[in-house]
């Protein structure tokens, strides 16, 4: 029978229950069975019902790996959520430990986050909550050598495939924002409220995904428009829409982007990918009240009227 060597390169066809996940576009391979993911009503619209094919995975995500974790300081902590994220940069690597109040995991990605292990196993108590921090990271740190992000933002989508993105601080009215857009723009569609995915792709156009992890908001869409407008929100007294430069827009995406700054390589890869969003998609500045008027420049603004 054929096996994964040391380095992973052959897949094994007797090997143990693998599921596949399609994410954006992005094929994630992930060691546990199916119906592990079947418990997360966020991951069941990205389930594959068959196998790869003849396609490799963009992503391999091993389970149950026994892991040590470096020694040393982390060079970046995160504090999303009640929750630590501690990074090292190793020579072969990254190692990622994520703290919660009642429980520890970790992960190491190779330099390109393509083969992922986890000490997480399908049968921990708190399986569910760690994978779904692992899968997030290992997704947007793999797709991020592929001209890919995930940006804090709320977006909709268009009958006419057309889509729009509101970025901004917690609280300044994304959702509200797209909310509106579903009240008034007839076809409207929310794709994701908090976390999708944006890809400029190898023809230049730039699209927007749904992806598993969309906040507060019980959106888990496998669904995609082409990104046509991103709107910075800003509550004020009176509606004024303006398109910013390449800088203000640049610097906008950039805030609204989860960032591992000690991994350089992902890091610039971002910074590219946003570059090349700025270039293809026009940046507003959405100064508002959460009204229809609002959505009537925004709306206006990608579909030019």
């Amino acid at each position: 029978m054929e096996c994964l060597d040391p380095n992973d390169n052959f897949v094994c066809r007797n090997r143990p229950p693998m599921a596949i996940l399609r994410i954006a576009d992005w094929i994630m391979e992930i060691s546990c069975s199916r119906s592990f993911f079947e418990r997360s009503v966020n991951f069941i619209p990205f389930l594959s019902d068959g196998g790869c094919g003849e396609m490799v995975p963009d992503c391999r995500v091993i389970l149950g790996k026994a892991l040590r974790k470096p020694s040393g300081e982390p060079l970046q902590v995160a504090h999303p959520d009640r929750r630590d994220i501690r990074i090292w940069k190793e020579e072969d690597g990254i190692f990622v430990e994520i703290v919660y109040a009642d429980c520890v995991c970790c992960l190491h990605a190779d330099a390109e986050w393509k083969n992922v292990e986890t000490d997480v196993c399908e049968e921990d108590t708190h399986a569910v909550r760690k994978m779904n921090d692992v899968l997030m990271l290992s997704f947007a740190y793999s797709l991020a050598h592929a001209g890919g992000v995930l940006i804090h933002s709320s977006c909709v989508g268009l009958d006419n495939g057309h889509g729009a993105a509101f970025i901004g601080r917690s609280g300044i009215g994304k959702s509200t924002h797209s909310r509106l857009w579903l009240a008034h723009v007839p076809g409207t569609r929310l794709i994701n409220d908090d976390q999708p995915a944006v890809r400029v792709l190898p023809d230049g156009r730039v699209y927007v995904y749904g992806t598993p992890w969309s906040g507060k908001t019980p959106c888990y869409k496998n669904d995609k428009a082409e990104l046509k407008g991103i709107f910075c929100m800003e509550q004020a007294r009176e509606n004024v829409l303006s398109r910013l430069a390449s800088v203000a827009a640049f610097g906008n995406l950039l805030n609204s982007t989860s960032l591992m700054r000690c991994d350089l390589s992902s890091y610039r890869s971002i910074v590219q990918t946003l570059s090349l969003i700025v270039e293809r998609v026009p940046v507003y500045s959405l100064k508002n009240r959460p009204e229809k008027a609002a959505v009537d420049l925004s709306y206006g603004a990608i579909e030019g009227r």
